[in-house]
């Protein structure tokens, strides 16, 4: 009876002590899972040595050359002091004035002032807007040209050209047959003329770059010219009497000079009118009557 009742209490035991190293071990696999520390994320595909390279960099956007010129039609009471203020505008603004025309107006034309203005090209829009204040906007027209490629162009060439005459001074230096000495001489004025063209085209792009051309036309409101002389006192009665008959004068010729190429076609229109006249007049005159003879005296008889 005691070894029948041992076996099941053996049993009993083994099964709870394997229980219990059952759930110690399951409980030291997760302390030791937390306590460990994270995993490393995982890397991109850009990250492995085989990976596929990164994108490249977008390109740096270069500065462009722009060339920029603008036309202008103003149309003010006094042109002449309009284009004196634009003038004290451009000055002011760091640029210059290459061209001025002034045009005094007459009886049939109104006076005009014609300018050519060159502005820092970064400050042509303020300019503008002063330029227009000076009278009412007729037209106004801005253009932008991109000439970057022109000037990268000018920049390559220069270099080569140089290169080549550095090379060809070096040649004429180190050369001591005549011959090749000649014709290096001859090559390196070629290309020294070549590169001196190039550097004044490069120059002139430049300054059209930094200073914008403005083309300005200010016209006058109405129709007339300047405003009369007035003469005073005896000599200005004088010199009035003068310009009137020189003024007499200018007109006579001015008239002579209209009326000149119809004097020829006149002349033979008239000649030949007269001639059809003349003609005309003797075809249709009646013959005059032939007068008889008047009778002769009977001679005296001779005397004895």
């Amino acid at each position: 009876m005691t070894r029948t009742r041992f076996r099941p209490v053996v049993f009993l035991a083994l099964l709870i002590a394997s229980l219990w190293l059952v759930a110690g071990c399951s409980g030291g696999n997760s302390a030791r899972h937390s306590d460990a520390a994270p995993a490393a994320p995982l890397r991109s595909g850009a990250d492995f040595k085989g990976g596929a390279p990164e994108a490249p960099a977008p390109p740096v956007e270069l500065p462009r050359d722009i060339v920029k010129t603008a036309s202008l039609i103003l149309v003010t009471e006094d042109p002449a002091a309009a284009a004196d203020k634009a003038t004290t505008l451009v000055d002011k603004a760091g640029g210059r004035v290459d061209e001025r025309s002034d045009d005094a107006g007459s009886t049939s034309g109104r006076a005009s002032v014609h300018l050519v203005l060159r502005v820092p090209s970064n400050g042509l829009d303020a300019a503008l807007a002063s330029l227009k204040g000076l009278g009412t906007v007729q037209t106004l027209e801005v253009k932008t040209d991109d000439v970057t490629a022109q000037r990268v162009d000018l920049d390559a060439r220069i270099t080569a050209l140089k290169t080549s005459v550095d090379r060809l001074l070096a040649i004429m230096r180190d050369s001591k047959d005549p011959d090749a000495l000649i014709k290096a001489e001859d090559a390196l004025s070629k290309r020294q003329a070549e590169l001196q063209g190039l550097q004044a085209q490069r120059d002139t792009l430049r300054d059209q770059i930094t200073y914008s051309s403005v083309d300005v036309q200010i016209t006058a409101e109405r129709r007339g010219g300047p405003a009369p002389e007035r003469y005073h006192g005896f000599f200005g009665q004088i010199q009035h009497g003068w310009d009137t008959l020189w003024a007499f004068g200018s007109h006579l010729v001015l008239a002579f000079g209209f009326l000149l190429p119809w004097l020829l076609p006149l002349a033979v229109l008239g000649g030949a009118l007269y001639a059809f006249v003349k003609w005309s007049g003797s075809r249709h005159k009646p013959a005059a009557a032939v007068a008889p003879a008047s009778p002769q005296p009977p001679a005296d008889p001779p005397q004895e």
